[in-house]
């Protein structure tokens, strides 16, 4: 699977995610990898809505607040923000 978490990490939308986190948060993009645990930056719930807030207003991507919650790495929140712009 490694395979897969770098191949994420060069993706636009992978780029944009970490940029939300840099921004917002003051989390260094270097620091985010495709398999950084959400608990382990502290994002929790209201920091996850504002994620994904301004990936909506950044990427048109319309993800629901409990699927969101339901994110453990930063791979499984790519996929939810991929799969709702219309990537594969």
């Amino acid at each position: 699977m490694p395979e897969m978490s770098s191949s994420i990490a060069t993706t636009p939308v992978f780029q944009r995610i970490t940029t939300i986190l840099d921004e917002k948060f003051g989390i260094p993009r270097e620091d985010v990898t495709p398999d950084t645990v959400l608990d382990d930056i502290e994002l929790d719930s209201l920091a996850l809505i504002e994620v994904g807030l301004a990936l909506q207003k950044q990427l048109g991507a319309q993800v629901r607040t409990e699927d969101l919650s339901g994110s453990a790495t930063v791979a499984d929140l790519y996929e939810l923000v991929n799969t709702a712009v219309g990537g594969s």
